[in-house]
């Protein structure tokens, strides 16, 4: 049964099926063939999929980062990065990624922060000298930092579907979410100062000071802050801070009064939208997971697992090359749902600490996102853009070679991710 399963999930991937129907008629399809399971199971479990309080936090903070981005405050983000990094080589593309860094408490999503910003900043990196497919691979690759900031929803998801803390995830992610921000900001220095791209500018009479632009990206700045403080605190649940920050937002967005009654509209169509796919592909995973689980397919992975390795190291780096290449056929949060739970019983056997489980593999979950074939990302990027393939691939293997760096560092040093979390 098995085998008939994994040759029918090839097949649909390569036909280009959405991965929620792929698993749904998986699942449906297992049903229908094996006798000894009720075909009400299964519709029980599409349903328990998505019934859980936490999972509130997911259209909500949906929500916060389509109406953030319509109140004006991306603007002055953008105007905060741009002031701080005007002085450094590279200093668009320097704008490019501290503005990933600086939104993805806002958006926590790699797809819409890589749209955003390469409608806006691309064309300016663009005049200032930068080859298209630099520019373009930049924009997709800082978009990475975005799952890993606070609210991120592939930190939610991690944390549902495996029973991890969502708060101990949000804290034990900031500091990885920073320093991979660090790191493409300084590898960006040397590539742009080798080529003699857009070199340091004095700032300008009518250029806003840093002061001034800092005040005005405050709001976005703080939104993390007050989420993380505020779940750790024991203030409120992660669910109950997502409402918090649509609220927080709202008030943005009445303070500004730059956004026009048809923009909350599409904000919010928008955040049906996104919500439907991400509780489809979660309804769908809940289902294929129990049909797994019903063949033992856990278990199995963990007994070769454990007969292959006990070394934590080496099978946190065994399960990150897994997530390398399935990553490049399936999408993140895919990923995320089906095997999160999967390889669980493993590291914990082996003492790895959930958070960092979790950190690394939402990392390199989401790093598909920028490679062929399915690079969701990547191919949005590209679309906006109207970059050639092979000038994006070109452009972005070096920035990959320093993420799968930076992704060993987070598994050879556990505290990077552990650090924070538990405070």
């Amino acid at each position: 049964m098995l085998w008939l399963i994994a040759v029918l999930f090839a097949v649909f991937l390569l036909l280009g099926v959405p991965v929620g129907f792929i698993l749904l008629s998986l699942s449906v399809a297992y049903v229908l063939l094996e006798p000894a399971v009720m075909d009400v199971v299964l519709a029980q479990r599409i349903v328990q999929g998505t019934q859980s309080f936490p999972l509130l936090a997911v259209p909500l903070f949906i929500l916060t980062g389509e109406l953030m981005n319509i109140s004006g405050i991306s603007r002055r983000v953008l105007d905060f990065a741009s002031a701080a990094t005007r002085r450094v080589w590279g200093g668009v593309a320097q704008t490019n990624i501290l503005l990933s860094t600086l939104l993805a408490g806002m958006s926590g999503s790699a797809n819409g922060d890589a749209a955003m910003q390469a409608k806006i900043l691309v064309p300016e990196m663009t005049k200032r000298g930068y080859p298209l497919g630099f520019s373009s691979a930049i924009t997709a690759m800082s978009s990475l930092i975005a799952p890993m900031i606070p609210p991120g929803i592939g930190l939610i998801l991690f944390g549902f579907v495996t029973n991890t803390s969502i708060g101990a995830l949000f804290a034990g992610a900031i500091l990885p979410g920073l320093l991979l921000a660090a790191v493409m900001m300084a590898q960006t220095y040397l590539t742009t100062r080798r080529n003699k791209w857009d070199p340091p500018t004095r700032p300008q009479p009518d250029d806003p000071s840093l002061l001034r632009s800092f005040i005005g990206a405050l709001p976005a700045i703080l939104l993390p802050v007050f989420i993380i403080v505020g779940i750790r605190g024991g203030v409120f649940t992660p669910a109950e801070a997502a409402g918090v920050a649509v609220v927080y937002t709202l008030v943005c967005v009445l303070a500004y009064r730059e956004a026009s009654w048809k923009q909350i509209w599409i904000a919010l169509r928008s955040t049906v939208s996104t919500t439907a796919a991400i509780i489809l592909v979660l309804a769908a995973s809940a289902a294929f997971s129990w049909v797994l689980t019903f063949e033992r397919v856990p278990q199995t992975i963990a007994e070769g697992l454990l007969s292959f390795t006990n070394d934590p190291l080496l099978l946190l780096l065994l399960v990150a090359v897994f997530l390398l290449i399935a990553g490049a056929l399936i999408e993140g949060t895919a990923l995320i749902l089906i095997l999160g739970p999967i390889f669980l019983p493993v590291t914990n056997a082996l003492g790895i600490d959930p958070v960092q489980y979790g950190v690394v593999f939402v990392l390199m979950a989401h790093l598909g996102g920028v490679t062929p074939p399915v690079g969701t990302i990547m191919f949005t990027t590209c679309t906006v853009t109207k970059t050639p393939l092979t000038e994006f691939m070109r452009a972005v293997w070096p920035m990959i070679l320093a993420y799968l760096l930076f992704a060993l560092c987070l598994i050879g040093i556990p505290v990077l991710s552990t650090g924070l979390a538990y405070l």
